[in-house]
């Protein structure tokens, strides 16, 4: 990638994580990249496109991890699999929680968003039909139960990375590695709970349990 081309861009991260996006303009962006303002409208089109840009970069590694899944398929257990998945997801989601907000917040850089992404032929649901795809595949080797709904668990999965990240951002919390492993584990066992095949045994105790109460 061009050095300047990604000296902009990280100091439009920086800049977007100090002073926020009210404050962000192209002069402060040109001086904390070292570059001359003129040379950000020949990399980008706008400052929309640019803040675009940025958060790309703080999804590639969880793209990275969801392109992979399809040769995991069947590897290691699903649990070790999933907890993969939710750290790559929260790590990027943590880092871009802020930026989108404050995108949301003004409508016409959302609709300027939305452009870029529809420009580009990016579905915001990609992600999410990835995931949907290991699943199915796993359960189609029996190591996910056949009564869950592929689709519907990957968005619970995705929904609890965003909402662990807001959180934590909300708080202005800085969670440790040991944090991040020891929810991440949990969140996954309470949904293996869920997407684990029964033996015959447990699911006729389980019926017999419910008929009791």
């Amino acid at each position: 990638m061009n050095e300047n081309r990604q000296n902009i861009i990280c100091a439009t991260e920086h800049l977007l994580q100090t002073h926020g996006l009210a404050r962000l303009t192209t002069r402060k962006i040109a001086r904390k990249a070292g570059v001359a303002e003129g040379l950000i409208y020949h990399h980008f089109k706008d400052k929309a496109e640019l803040i675009y840009e940025v958060v790309e970069q703080r999804m590639s590694d969880a793209k990275n991890v969801l392109q992979s899944l399809p040769l995991k398929v069947g590897l290691r257990t699903l649990s070790e699999n999933l907890e993969a998945v939710l750290s790559a997801l929260y790590h990027s989601h943590y880092e871009i929680v802020p930026i989108i907000c404050s995108v949301f917040a003004d409508n016409q850089l959302r609709a300027r968003m939305q452009a870029i992404m529809k420009e580009r032929e990016i579905d915001p649901q990609q992600a999410i039909g990835e995931l949907a795809a290991y699943l199915a595949a796993e359960q189609r080797l029996g190591r996910v139960a056949g009564s869950v709904i592929p689709q519907a668990a990957a968005k619970c999965l995705w929904m609890i990375s965003i909402q662990t990240a807001m959180d934590d951002q909300l708080m202005e919390q800085k969670p440790s590695a040991a944090r991040i492993r020891k929810d991440i584990s949990q969140y996954v066992q309470t949904m293996m709970a869920g997407l684990e095949p029964h033996s015959p045994a447990r699911q006729k105790k389980t019926l017999k349990k419910s008929k009791k109460s």
